[in-house]
């Protein structure tokens, strides 16, 4: 039982700056295994008719995060994404959706498989701290204006990272050009925002129409549940609970459901606290790792002041740059996890990423600190090594086709080298950033088969999620 045994043996005494976060006094459910229960137990209801008990806890939760309607998810916001999406194709017939470009990977599935076509902004990205920068709001009319056909605006907000813009500001410019245009917001990393003015002014208090969140990944939800919030009148409630009882399982775990309902109870009545807690921890981690040679802890100011565009910077997120240790930040979080016993949310070429989470205390700040210091000098002590240079990341986007159409053309793999200038069949996303460097339908260029070439000779440091694992050939229409 490789799973089951390591999951009751080796979760102990790890350090964990990753999701999930959960309260160490949220309300927890009892007996997992002697309660189960199906939709068998008809008086309870069924939540995917939204019924019963189910109908209870979502009206609740719909009060707390100050939406007109709450569902629950558990397929995290990758299921609520598909449920969204089916539901605003049905809706609107055909959808033309204006989107940045760090979209997440079933937002580009579900407009494939929807027939919905996507319109790119051109992306920013810090090529020094390597995260994906929000477009600008006069980028966003622009490209409407470029696309006058848009019914649905697409945003992720905030970033990864915790980078969010003027959302209110935004929703004011989005009607003012348009006010039958749907705007959706993924806020899967915006859970703890309504419930603290330290946190930015979350996708249903700035009056967008429909936001997806992951409960999961900050505020004590259990692994893969999360919420789908709406309101007004462009969303048409029947469309979203066709897709609802369509696409959710017909066998969910009431155990999911309860701990979103508890999470829901906590963020409500304590939620205030909490996220000074979370913010104060985060503040002794990143004072504490700023000690270590080599290592930078970027200033959340320093962001918000390079680019205007960043309204907020999440202070329970640590970026820290590890250039001047001379070690890779895959190697430091491989080598920190399997020998020190502490996990990061993710790395990138030459960044570490923190996020403090409900679990975590001054003392894993201080703890952490120690190791990560020791950690990098015997890292530095075994691997005597030439300066890494990480190649650019390719900004430009031309686009021949919808994804969806590429289904019905020839598909060949190809020579990289052969590829410039044909149409890529298939989503080319290194990691990091978890950017499409490439999205199906669009040209493939010079810059991007540099990109990918230079990616190889790091020899796993950045990885591809492409076709070919080797990085050798492409997928292009014939």
């Amino acid at each position: 039982m490789p799973l089951a045994s390591m999951m009751n043996r080796d979760m102990y005494g790890i350090i964990k700056w990753c999701t999930p976060s959960i309260h160490p006094h949220v309300s927890r459910i009892n007996g997992i295994y002697d309660n189960d229960i199906s939709i068998s137990y008809h008086s309870l209801g069924n939540p995917s008719i939204n019924t019963g008990i189910f109908k209870k806890a979502h009206n609740l939760a719909s009060i707390a995060y100050q939406s007109e309607h709450t569902l629950f998810s558990v397929n995290g916001s990758s299921g609520s994404n598909f449920i969204v999406l089916r539901s605003l194709s049905h809706q609107l017939k055909k959808v033309h959706m204006l989107a940045q470009r760090n979209v997440h990977k079933s937002i580009s599935v579900a407009a494939e498989d929807y027939n919905i076509d996507i319109n790119y902004l051109q992306p920013h990205y810090d090529q020094d701290l390597q995260i994906f920068i929000p477009n600008t709001i006069e980028e966003f009319v622009d490209g409407i204006k470029k696309h006058p056909e848009t019914n649905v605006v697409f945003i992720s907000n905030p970033t990864y990272e915790g980078l969010s813009i003027d959302l209110p500001r935004f929703v004011q410019r989005i009607r003012k050009i348009n006010p039958k245009i749907v705007i959706f917001v993924d806020e899967a990393w915006g859970s703890l925002f309504p419930f603290s003015d330290k946190m930015p002014t979350s996708a249903m208090q700035a009056g967008a129409d429909i936001c997806v969140q992951s409960t999961h990944k900050q505020s004590s939800g259990l692994q893969q549940t999360g919420m789908i919030h709406w309101q007004g009148k462009r969303i048409d409630e029947k469309f979203v609970m066709d897709s609802y009882k369509s696409l959710i399982t017909t066998s969910p775990s009431f155990h999911l459901l309860a701990s979103l309902d508890a999470a829901r109870f906590l963020m409500q009545t304590q939620g205030e606290n909490i996220i000074n807690d979370l913010i104060s921890v985060a503040d002794k981690l990143g004072n504490e790792l700023s000690k270590i040679s080599g290592v930078k802890v970027i200033d959340h100011d320093f962001i918000t002041k390079k680019y205007s565009q960043v309204r907020f910077a999440d202070k329970t997120k640590v970026l820290v740059n590890i250039k001047g240790t001379g070690i890779p930040g895959y190697e430091i979080a491989k080598n920190f996890e399997s020998e020190y016993k502490v996990i990061l949310e993710k790395y990138e070429a030459e960044n570490i990423f923190f996020i403090a989470i409900m679990q975590n205390t001054e003392y894993d700040a201080i703890e952490t600190t120690k190791r990560l210091k020791e950690c990098i000098e015997k890292l530095s002590k075994k691997n005597k090594r030439s300066k890494i240079i990480f190649p650019d990341f390719p900004l430009e986007i031309k686009k021949s086709l919808s994804s969806y159409e590429v289904i019905n053309r020839n598909i060949i793999s190809i020579e990289l080298k052969k590829a410039i200038g044909l149409i890529c069949a298939e989503d080319v996303v290194p990691y990091p950033p978890g950017i499409p460097l490439i999205a199906k339908g669009e040209i493939i260029s010079k810059e991007h088969i540099d990109y990918m070439n230079a990616i190889k000779r790091l020899k796993g440091l950045i990885s591809i999620v492409m076709s070919d694992d080797k990085i050798e050939k492409i997928l292009t229409v014939k």
